[in-house]
């Protein structure tokens, strides 16, 4: 029999002791110098020798050459693509057999004898802009759903008209109500579901063609339903930088930064596994910014594929509180892009949307 160290387990140090964290069974704990030497031996497969081995092994921090552990491993196939931090976290915030979940009247309590939660939005000091209390047309939403589509491909010549811009913003991100729960705090009701009503995606608009509004980027007051300034107008090529190089980031009327602000989640989920609620969080607001922009006939798509870096400069976000998580771009679309929408929408060819561009390799 031969053994190796698990492709699985993680190693930290903490507190000047060597840790093994066993994700897989969300175990942690801690190496002696003696287990720590003895693993660099095992970097790959070898005859175990002693007491000290064994032991090793039947932790799991080894594994036996053709044992279940090491077929698993094998099979990890896309997670190897993913790399070993995915893995590491999807373990880790993966749930057991054997974990306790509390009961509504025990989540209550706990959070009743915590400090006040943190505040359920952000405010900003800077030059304000009012935004009109519009709201979307009455349409049929079976017709809004089955026009859903994402938009790559705006009009140059035609800006985003401050009604629909002020709606979307409203109907997607806005407060439609403010309830106190007792002794807990403030819960916000929005158009969009959130874990525990804790709402910590904030919206970030970046304003480049929409009539009446200067050209920058702002924060958008969910209470107040404005716009606070943050920065002045970025130009197409950082636009582009900010979101992977894609050029139709840089053509839309407008694009929503989402980022989640961690305490928010956190104060009510101390755990792993809140991290996913933040990225379902992202995914419905997404979905509802879509259902609202096909409603008022604008184009939108979202994207994940995007620099953090540059965008936590440019907002003055700090990862470690506010985590960045994705873009949507929304414009009015090319009259070609709305029309091959429509035939679609009637039986025509399904196609997805493309501008004419070199970068999608589908023009000059």
């Amino acid at each position: 029999m031969r053994v190796r160290v698990s492709r699985l387990v993680v190693f930290l140090w903490r507190d000047g002791q060597l840790v093994c964290d066993d994700p897989l069974r969300h175990r942690q704990f801690a190496l002696t110098v003696e287990a720590e030497r003895l693993l660099r031996d095992y970097a790959d497969w070898a005859e175990p020798t002693g007491k000290l081995a064994q032991q090793l092994l039947a932790a799991h921090v080894l594994v036996a050459e053709g044992s279940p552990e090491h077929a698993q491993e094998e099979r990890l196939a896309a997670w190897r693509d993913l790399g070993p931090a995915a893995t590491y976290y999807h373990l880790a915030s993966r749930t057991l057999g054997k974990d306790v979940f509390r009961s509504a009247a025990e989540d209550a309590a706990v959070l009743r004898a915590k400090t006040s939660q943190p505040d359920p939005v952000k405010e900003y000091e800077g030059p304000r802009t009012a935004l009109p209390r519009t709201d979307p047309p009455a349409v049929d939403f079976t017709r809004v759903l089955d026009a859903r589509r994402s938009t790559r491909w705006f009009d140059p010549e035609t800006p985003v008209p401050l009604s629909a811009f002020a709606a979307l913003l409203r109907w997607t991100a806005g407060v439609r109500r403010e309830v106190d729960v007792a002794g807990v705090g403030t819960a916000l009701m929005k158009t969009v579901p959130s874990g525990g009503s804790r709402h910590p995606v904030e919206v970030y608009p970046v304003v480049r063609d929409v009539a009446g509004v200067e050209p920058g980027v702002y924060h958008y007051s969910v209470r107040r339903h404005e716009l606070v300034r943050l920065a002045d107008a970025s130009g197409e090529d950082r636009v582009r930088e900010w979101c992977g190089g894609q050029p139709h980031a840089a053509q839309a009327g407008f694009l929503l930064m989402y980022a989640a602000v961690l305490d928010r989640t956190v104060w009510k989920y101390p755990a792993a596994r809140a991290y996913r609620a933040l990225l379902l969080d992202v995914g419905h607001l997404s979905q509802t910014v879509y259902l609202t922009a096909t409603a008022l006939g604008l184009g939108t798509f979202f994207t994940a594929a995007t620099r953090d870096e540059p965008v936590e400069d440019t907002l003055g976000l700090s990862w470690s509180e506010e985590i960045f998580l994705g873009v949507s771009g929304v414009g009015v679309p090319h009259p070609a892009e709305r029309d091959r929408q429509a035939a679609m929408l009637n039986g025509g060819e399904a196609a997805f949307s493309f501008p004419p561009d070199a970068w999608h390799g589908r023009g000059e």
